[in-house]
């Protein structure tokens, strides 16, 4: 099951100890999100990679934002207008939003960084942003550092068929997040988070490693993926961690990497931990 990424980051991990990921780049700082200077703020204070949100808007361009942000900032989802309407849109706030190729080209210079990229969009049979995806990060050549995840198993289905050795990864968190608040209230929403939590659609998906919320580490028992993910030889990698607390979490369940927040932070923690531990 797994893919050649596993000796990428386990060489990088032997290292290092557990690995940090920018949440979007930095999201707690003076830039904003999912922005090149944001993955840049991300490597200058000794993160070990970036995560970040791809888009297709409506003329078939990815885009890299988040379409919670995108709806909040400007009022609509990145499906909704053009990748130029976007970057536009941006620009009157003083956002620089970057196509997915942008990005790509930024970690082509980083040879050492793990790239966490997490497909958004969706359809119903073949996800057309992880197929595109693929062919961008095949044609900068930096496959063997990407992984690509997402909530949604036909994402993770299509990233497979036609991602062939880059890793795939499973997210699921506490509690789903959905487009109308109604939707909360029905008995499919309920059953479809219960599956999500327990991580069965890593096994459905065959996805490579596993990506939990941190709020889903116990710690008084270990929840069914995690035994899942012991039986099947898959990893563990954790989201949002973003304190001390939290990160010995992630530690203590065997996490390779960790994305967060702030990484600068993390980083700190990281050396606090090491350094408790040879003493």
């Amino acid at each position: 099951m797994r893919s050649s990424k596993t000796d990428f980051i386990g060489s990088l991990k032997k290292d290092k100890g557990i690995l940090i990921l920018g949440h979007r780049g930095c999201r707690k700082g003076d830039v904003f999100e999912n922005t090149l200077p944001a993955f840049q703020k991300a490597f200058d204070v000794g993160a070990d990679g970036i995560e970040i949100d791809v888009e297709t808007a409506s003329d078939g361009s990815l885009v890299v934002i988040n379409r919670w942000f995108a709806n909040k900032t400007f009022g609509f989802f990145p499906w909704e207008r053009d990748l130029d309407m976007i970057r536009a849109c941006g620009l009157e706030k003083g956002i620089e939003i970057p196509a997915f190729d942008e990005v790509c080209q930024l970690i082509k210079g980083y040879p050492e960084a793990v790239f966490n990229v997490e497909i958004k969009s969706s359809d119903r049979f073949l996800c057309r942003t992880a197929k595109q995806a693929g062919k961008s990060i095949r044609r900068f050549g930096i496959g063997h550092q990407v992984v690509i995840s997402s909530f949604d198993m036909n994402t993770l289905l299509t990233a497979r068929r036609y991602c062939p050795g880059i890793e795939t990864a499973y997210l699921f968190r506490m509690e789903d997040r959905v487009t109308e608040l109604k939707e909360k209230g029905s008995f499919k929403y309920k059953i479809n988070g219960y599956i999500n939590r327990s991580g069965m659609k890593a096994l459905l998906a065959g996805a490579d490693t596993l990506h939990p919320e941190i709020k889903l580490v116990n710690e008084n028992r270990r929840a069914l993926w995690e035994k899942y993910a012991e039986l099947s030889g898959r990893r563990i990698n954790c989201w949002t961690v973003d304190t001390e607390k939290d990160f010995k979490k992630a530690i203590r369940i065997g996490a390779d990497l960790i994305i967060s927040d702030n990484p600068e932070r993390a980083v700190r923690y990281r050396s606090r931990i090491q350094k408790d531990t040879e003493s």
